[in-house]
């Protein structure tokens, strides 16, 4: 199944500015990392700041990820990149130099 990994970053513009809106806004977002990790398909999510992070997503499709992550725009911004699995991709690399080597 492919994976997927979801750089995001908050859009501090979007925020209200008071302290009871914030909270509000983080009550919504910490509740819904945690439904999408009882789902089942978010494996891992984190913090690198208090305003961005990252999320392990073992789905289907991109477009499965992008339905899961709207909900959290316009507070988040994220960036949605597919892993390709090591041996994978070195077999694809190697593959394509052994190819162009031959020429």
């Amino acid at each position: 199944m492919p994976r997927y990994m979801v750089l995001w970053k908050a859009n501090p513009a979007a925020w209200p500015s008071d302290a009871k809106g914030v909270l509000g806004v983080l009550e919504g977002a910490i509740g819904g990392g945690d439904q999408l990790l009882a789902g089942g398909g978010l494996k891992e999510l984190g913090w690198f700041t208090d305003q961005e992070g990252y999320a392990i997503f073992d789905v289907g499709s991109k477009e499965s990820v992008l339905g899961m992550v709207q909900a959290f725009f316009p507070y988040y911004s994220p960036d949605i990149r597919e892993i390709v699995p090591w041996d994978a991709g070195k077999k694809a690399i190697l593959d394509s130099a052994h190819q162009a080597a031959s020429r």
